[in-house]
């Protein structure tokens, strides 16, 4: 009779991704299977890179190996040790429960003789993981103690190099800093994350991980908004706060200012989206819509596809119009597309030319000296009640209005930093550069510029482009 194992292989830690522990897993158990007449590992679960300790982590294989002996698929379960399988009581509960149901399922592991069909081996199992689970936690705490040692030094902890700087930790990655502070350029000059990521899969940018698959949303907005970036040291990518209330600096060298870091941040959290007027919205295909508006009714215009025209055909590919009465406009007025944003983008093109006359430098915000007062009146508080000499209720309600403050002068600070950048980010060379940008970049540069176009009716049959026919209401 041939005896039917599933075989279960786990490491917590694999930091190259080469599988090379479990697949050591799996050699000794399949060759200890092989020496017992009529045992087959018919199939292996292997969970690699995952930890049975974490009480939040759910292991993929592992649930798939209990469904598998529930319904019969496999006749019992082998792995290299007991750990491998549970260092939580309650997973270990949940396999003894089938086992309890089905008593002819084999168990075994290579280095320990347990059968979860007896009393006696299911007692046995439950301490022995009792004590693989003490194990951990005790291990946990000694890491984690170490881990606040080195942040409180300021130094780098464990795990993949941060993207942006090289194996040492310390030293700038220029090709990688390079990318971040782009992307910081472009989020704040009005590009949305989506196009910086496709970009960044475009060019196949890989985190340190380098597992190959194209780069996520989440992985570029977690690099983007890492406060090591402008040197602090980060605990689970918050700053680290120190015993004297200040956050504490890293000892790598930093790729962007902290007002440049919580410009971003706030632009990519939507943090006070008063940052952006209600026509800036990075959701438009067309380069003008909701820009123009109906000299009519004053909506503003929308534009359409032409359900007529094809490829090599003459005439505009698009039309700009006023909704219809139901849609809140008057629908009177439509115009063809192309030559209205070809006529718009040469306005532009005038208006940037001139910004490239030396200019003095952008005063700088008046409020830095307010909220360097307020910053080290929080740190003074915080080191207090951490050294006992205020008590925690006294503090937090001395504290409550000082961060209060506090939030709204970086606000202000935040909105000065991104208007400070957007006067440059924005500015490009047309005849060379406006093409190449991606839509929301080629509104945002109009936008400097000019608050609304009001577009009038051309009359009824078709008629060439009249220029007189728009009314430009530019920017103060």
């Amino acid at each position: 009779m041939v005896v039917r194992l599933g075989g279960y292989a786990r490491i917590s830690l694999d930091k190259n991704g080469e599988e090379l522990g479990v697949e050591r897993q799996r050699r000794d158990y399949r060759q200890v299977a092989g020496v017992r007449p009529g045992w087959e590992v018919a199939r292996d679960y292997v969970d690699n890179d995952v930890s049975a300790f974490k009480r939040n982590v759910v292991r993929p294989e592992f649930e798939r190996l209990l469904v598998d002996l529930q319904s019969r698929v496999i006749d019992g379960v082998i792995a290299y040790d007991l750990d491998r399988l549970a260092r939580q009581p309650r997973d270990l509960e949940r396999l003894i429960d089938v086992f309890e149901e089905r008593p002819e399922l084999v168990f075994c592991t290579v280095t320990n003789d347990i059968d979860l069909s007896t009393s006696d081996g299911r007692t046995m199992a439950r301490v022995m993981v009792a004590f693989a689970n003490k194990s951990s936690a005790d291990t946990g705490r000694r890491v984690a103690r170490k881990h606040r040692e080195l942040a409180d030094a300021g130094k780098n902890g464990g795990g993949f190099p941060p993207f942006g700087w090289k194996e040492d930790r310390v030293t700038i990655d220029p090709d990688q800093a390079a990318l971040i502070t782009k992307a910081h350029d472009d989020l704040l000059a009005g590009t949305r994350l989506s196009t910086i990521v496709t970009e960044w899969q475009a060019k196949n940018v890989q985190t340190s991980r380098n597992t190959g698959k194209p780069i996520t949303r989440v992985a570029v907005k977690g690099i983007l908004k890492n406060p090591r970036l402008a040197g602090f040291r980060a605990v689970k990518h918050q700053k680290h706060i120190g015993a004297d209330g200040k956050p504490v600096m890293g000892i790598w060298e930093p790729i962007c200012t902290p007002e440049k870091l919580d410009a971003v941040i706030a632009v990519l959290e939507g943090v006070r989206t008063q940052y952006t007027t209600s026509n800036q919205s990075n959701n438009h295909k067309y380069l003008l819509s909701g820009i123009l508006r109906c000299a009519e009714c004053g909506t503003r215009m929308l534009a359409n596809m032409r359900s007529s025209w094809k490829e090599g055909s003459k005439g505009s590919r698009f039309f700009y119009r006023c909704p219809a009465v139901s849609d809140g406009g008057c629908g009177k007025v439509s115009r063809a597309g192309e030559p209205i944003d070809r006529h718009v983008i040469n306005l532009i093109h005038d208006a940037e030319a001139k910004l490239k006359a030396p200019k003095s430098e952008a005063a700088e915000w008046s409020g830095a000296v307010r909220l360097a007062e307020v910053t080290q009146e929080i740190s003074e508080l915080i080191a207090a009640m951490n050294t006992k000499r205020i008590s925690a209720t006294t503090a937090i309600a001395m504290l409550e209005p000082l961060e209060r403050e506090r939030d709204e002068l970086e606000y202000e600070r935040n909105k000065h930093t991104v208007e400070k950048i957007k006067a440059t980010a924005a500015t490009v060379d047309l005849s060379e550069e406006f093409e190449r940008l991606p839509i929301e970049r080629q509104r945002a540069v109009i936008l400097k510029h000019v608050r609304a176009i009001v577009v009038h009716s051309a009359g009824r049959g078709a008629r060439k482009f009249n220029p007189d026919l728009l009314d430009v209401v530019w920017a103060a």
